[in-house]
């Protein structure tokens, strides 16, 4: 199913022109109706221009026995003759694709009476030997390589843009089509009789893939081999759906490129079966905080705000395994599907901010997965678990549970941030608000949820949850010794945080016993402060005690719903006026100990 939408998706595009492909061209000769050159080539490789140029298959342009050139535009060793010093026994399939691109000049011109004066003026160019000497010393002395492309222009017009080559070239390939006589098979991708292909040209852009590009079908080993055949002809796709499919997926990587959906050498595509005036995964990507409140308006309201139909929607993860592509996960639905289940995505992601002031839901994948990566490692994603990226994508589009691998990474990178020591200039790493969002997420389509785990975006004061109001003990706790000694070098959380987090029972008791001692601290230095807290902490002791007492440990989801009652019972204090003033008094305290 994937590569007849691929083929839908370039023929919706008009991709996959079998008689022109995109490319960029990188040199520009500019040339007057006598066939002299009026400038040096414009050098376009700084801002290439993307033209479609004519397609020639690549067997046709590597055979030596043969050498041949794409017309009017190909590289500067086949259009223009520049060879390359180093390699003196290329010299004469070098000089025969250069006769080949005259010739196939040539039968343009017999063909296009009107073109004659353009074609006419590249020609003489062409068999001026002086002048292609000038051309080749002054591309040496820009390191120009013999493999850039390069097309004339006549008078400003780009010869390549004129209807009457273009038509030439179309009827050539047509000509030569019906010379072919190989054997033909039934195509896998459309169920046609046709002649296969024997490679696929390469997909460039591919995460891990060659930096020449990926091939999406080949076979190369015996193992892999059935009934004689070898390399595609294994899974046999007509010139024609290659040429789609590869149109397509260059077209979907380019998209996908520049919205930085790419992560742990995963790039996610996604499109649809007709237009779409805004696709939900576009929001997914940037979490534009105008889109999301329009999808969430579309959905709640059950109008289609967004002009989405019921047609079919497509995403599809790959990466790069050498010189081939692996598919690591393939989605099939529909627009109003995926649109109900991003906007469900986004209400489950919504978090307090660390202040404690405003709720925020508008953050991207690549927010989401950054939550989780090891910013001291080269590679920070390395960090991630395997195919985070394209599970995370899935759960948006189809609703459906987050892995524990994902939790457990996010809870892993909090206790490192928590018991870290602070940054250089002696404070506490701040909060990670995503990584926050992605737990409470997990959380909330965890198969395991009950109701009476809280899973708010802000403080729940009547929660029953045991691990959540663990988290908001400590946190009291950690507040209560802030106010009676200040800044300190070691604080409660840097010390015990991934203890308390997964041992309460035990863990717990020895802080106990310096609480006593942090009241009296804390009501000398901010009368009543000691005595508040302290009604706090009996309050949350007496609940706790109400569902049981303290856990001795806490699993995966327990420390998950910790780490919320943790981080929104600090979120609470930082959004209380009163709160604010004594930390920041609290903060300016020079180191004492009790």
């Amino acid at each position: 199913m994937m590569l007849q939408a691929l083929i839908e998706y370039a023929e919706r595009e008009n991709l996959g022109d079998p008689d022109f492909e995109p490319k960029d061209v990188d040199w520009l000769i500019p040339l007057n109706l006598k066939g002299q050159v009026v400038g040096p080539p414009l050098d376009l490789r700084e801002h290439p221009k993307r033209k479609y140029i004519p397609s020639l298959e690549q067997k046709l342009l590597t055979d030596a026995r043969r050498p041949r050139a794409r017309f009017l535009c190909d590289s500067l060793e086949r259009a223009c003759g520049l060879a390359d010093p180093k390699k003196p026994e290329r010299a004469a399939r070098v000089a025969g694709s250069l006769n080949f691109f005259k010739e196939l000049l040539r039968e343009c011109r017999r063909a296009c009476p009107a073109e004659t004066a353009y074609l006419n003026a590249i020609l003489q160019f062409l068999e001026d030997a002086d002048a292609l000497k000038k051309l080749h010393l002054h591309l040496a002395e820009v390191k120009a390589k013999p493999n850039e492309l390069a097309t004339f222009s006549v008078d400003g017009i780009w010869v390549l843009d004129l209807a009457g080559p273009k038509q030439f070239w179309r009827s050539w390939r047509r000509k030569c089509k019906s010379a072919s006589s190989g054997t033909k098979r039934i195509c896998l991708a459309t169920g046609e009789l046709a002649e296969a292909v024997h490679t696929t040209d390469v997909i460039k852009g591919v995460p891990g893939g060659n930096a020449s590009g990926t091939i999406f079908l080949s076979f190369d080993k015996d193992a892999f081999c059935s009934f004689g055949l070898r390399q595609a002809q294994n899974a046999a796709l007509s010139a024609e759906a290659e040429l789609k499919i590869r149109s397509a997926l260059n077209a979907l990587i380019e998209k996908s490129r520049a919205q930085k959906l790419v992560f742990q050498n995963t790039i996610c595509l996604h499109w649809t079966r007709q237009p779409v005036e805004f696709d939900p995964v576009d929001t997914l990507a940037s979490a534009d905080p105008q889109q999301v409140a329009r999808l969430l308006k579309s959905v709640q309201t059950g109008q289609q705000a967004l002009g989405l139909d019921a047609n079919a929607y497509y995403a599809v993860s790959l990466s790069g395994n050498g010189s081939r592509i692996v598919v690591r996960d393939w989605i099939e639905s529909t627009v109003p599907e995926v649109e109900r289940h991003v906007a469900r995505w986004f209400e489950e992601l919504e978090i307090v901010d660390p202040g404690g002031m405003n709720v925020k839901r508008e953050y991207g994948l690549g927010q989401l997965l950054w939550a989780l990566a090891n910013p001291k490692l080269e590679k920070p994603f390395d960090a991630l678990p395997h195919g985070a990226a394209e599970e995370l994508l899935r759960a948006a589009l189809t609703g459906g549970p987050v892995p524990q691998d994902i939790l457990r990474a996010a809870l892993r990178r909090e206790t490192v941030d928590r018991v870290s020591g602070g940054d250089e200039a002696g404070r506490n790493k701040p909060f990670v608000p995503s990584r926050f969002a992605l737990i409470k997420l997990c959380l909330l389509r965890s198969p395991n949820r009950k109701d009476h785990y809280t899973m708010n975006e802000k403080l729940d004061p009547n929660s029953k949850d045991v691990a959540y109001l663990c988290g908001q003990l400590f946190a009291v706790l950690g507040r209560l010794q802030l106010l009676a000694l200040g800044k300190i070098g070691a604080s409660i959380a840097e010390r015990t945080y991934g203890g308390v987090a997964t041992r309460p029972a035990t863990t717990l008791g020895p802080l106990f016993t310096k609480v006593p001692a942090y009241l009296k601290k804390a009501n000398d230095r901010f009368p009543g402060a000691g005595t508040n807290k302290q009604k706090e902490i009996e309050a949350l002791c007496q609940r706790i005690e109400a569902q049981g007492g303290f856990p001795q440990t806490l699993g995966l989801e327990e420390q998950g719903r910790f780490a919320l009652g943790y981080y929104c019972q600090l979120a609470e204090f930082r959004a209380r006026a009163e709160e604010r003033e004594l930390l920041e008094k609290a903060e300016q305290l020079t180191e004492e100990t009790v």
